[in-house]
C-alpha cells in the first residue's frame, strides 16, 4: 500500500504513476507551461480548420482551379477572414468565365469571317476568269463583260463593308441589320450569276428559278446574298450531282429554298437545330467551319424570317425567308 498526501492507494494502480510526478514539477513551470497548452488547444479548436481551408483554396486558386469554396465556420475575423477570401474567389470565377466567353465569342467571329469571305472571294476569282477567257478567246462579249464586271465590283464592295463590319463588332448577333429599296429583278439576276461561278468548278448541275413579277422589296441584299451563298455551298458539299434553287416574294417576304440529291441533314442537325461549329455527319467534304448554317439561320432571324432544315426522300431541302416592309 503507498501513501499519497495521507491517502492510502494501492499500489497496483499504475495511473497513479503520473500524479506522483506533478509532485516534483514545480509551481512556475506549470504556470508558464499553460500559456502554451491554451493556445495549443485554441489552435486545434479554432485556427486548425479555417487555416486549412485558406491554405487549400490559395494552392487550388494557382493552380487556375475555382471549382471550390470555402466554408465560413464562425463570425470572428478569421470567419470574416474566409467569408472575403470566398467573395474572392466567386470574383475570380465570374472574371474567368466572362474571359472564356469573349474567347469562345470571338472564335465565332473569326470562324465566321474566314468561312464568309471564301464565297464572296471564289466569285471574284470567277468572274476575273470569265473575263481573262474572253480575252484570251477573243469572244468575249459586251454583256459578259458587264455582267462580270458589276459582279466584280459589287463584291469587292461587299467584302470591305463585311470587314468593317466584322471588325466593329463583339458578337455575331451585333450584325447590322440594313435593309434598302432593291429591283427584284436586278437581286435575282445578281443571285444567278454569282451562284452559277459558285458551282463553276464542280461537276454538278445549278437549277435556278425565281417568279417573273418585277417589283421593288425593301431588303438587305447582303444578308440574302449571304445566306443563298451559303446554303449552296452547303449543297454543292454534300449533293450528288444537282442542287435546285428556287427563290420567290410576296407581299410579305422573300422565300429561298436550297435542295439537293445528297444524303440529307443528320439527325443531329435536325433533332438539335444548328449550332457553331456543328457539321454535317453523313459526310465529309473537305475543310469545313460548321458554321455556315449558323450563320443563316443567325441572318433570317435578323431579317425577320427563319431558316428550316428537313430531307425530302430525295436529299436535303433548306427554306430561309425573309421578311420585308413595302
Amino acid at each position: 500500500m503507498r501513501v499519497v498526501n495521507n491517502i492510502s492507494i494501492p499500489a497496483s494502480n499504475n495511473w497513479v504513476a503520473p500524479l506522483t510526478f506533478l509532485k516534483l514539477i514545480p509551481p512556475f513551470i506549470i504556470a508558464a507551461s499553460m500559456p502554451f497548452f491554451a493556445g495549443a488547444v485554441f489552435y486545434k479548436v479554432k485556427l486548425k480548420a479555417p487555416i486549412a481551408q485558406l491554405n487549400m483554396g490559395a494552392k487550388r486558386i494557382m493552380e487556375n482551379d475555382l471549382d471550390f469554396s470555402i466554408e465560413v465556420c464562425s463570425k470572428d475575423e478569421l470567419g470574416q477572414l474566409c467569408k472575403s477570401f470566398e467573395s474572392m474567389r466567386v470574383g475570380l470565377l465570374k472574371s474567368n468565365r466572362e474571359l472564356w466567353q469573349q474567347m469562345e465569342e470571338r472564335k465565332r467571329l473569326n470562324a465566321a469571317f474566314a468561312h464568309d469571305l471564301r464565297n464572296p472571294i471564289t466569285v471574284l476569282k470567277g468572274s476575273a476568269a470569265i473575263l481573262q477567257k474572253g480575252f484570251e478567246n477573243g469572244n468575249l462579249s459586251i454583256e459578259t463583260a458587264g455582267d462580270s464586271i458589276s459582279l466584280i465590283t459589287q463584291y469587292s464592295a461587299r467584302i470591305e463593308s463585311y470587314i468593317q463590319a466584322m471588325t466593329s463588332v463583339q458578337k455575331l448577333e451585333e450584325l447590322a441589320f440594313a435593309p434598302e429599296r432593291t429591283e427584284w429583278f436586278a437581286l435575282t439576276k445578281e443571285l444567278q450569276n454569282s451562284l452559277c461561278i459558285l458551282g463553276a468548278n464542280v461537276e454538278k448541275e445549278i437549277v435556278f428559278s425565281s417568279d417573273c413579277e418585277d417589283r421593288q422589296i425593301y431588303v438587305d441584299r447582303h444578308m440574302i446574298h449571304n445566306v443563298a451563298e451559303n446554303l449552296v455551298s452547303n449543297a454543292l458539299r454534300y449533293s450528288k450531282n444537282n442542287i435546285s434553287v428556287d427563290i420567290s416574294c410576296d407581299g410579305e417576304k422573300v422565300a429561298l429554298i436550297v435542295s439537293d440529291d445528297g444524303s440529307g441533314f443528320s439527325s443531329t442537325i435536325l433533332k438539335n437545330g444548328v449550332a457553331p461549329f456543328l457539321r454535317n455527319d453523313n459526310v465529309e467534304h473537305g475543310q469545313n467551319f460548321g458554321m455556315g448554317l449558323y450563320i443563316c439561320s443567325l441572318l433570317c432571324d435578323k431579317h425577320g424570317g427563319k431558316l428550316t432544315l428537313e430531307n425530302h426522300p430525295n436529299g436535303a431541302k433548306a427554306t430561309a425567308t425573309f421578311h420585308f416592309n413595302n
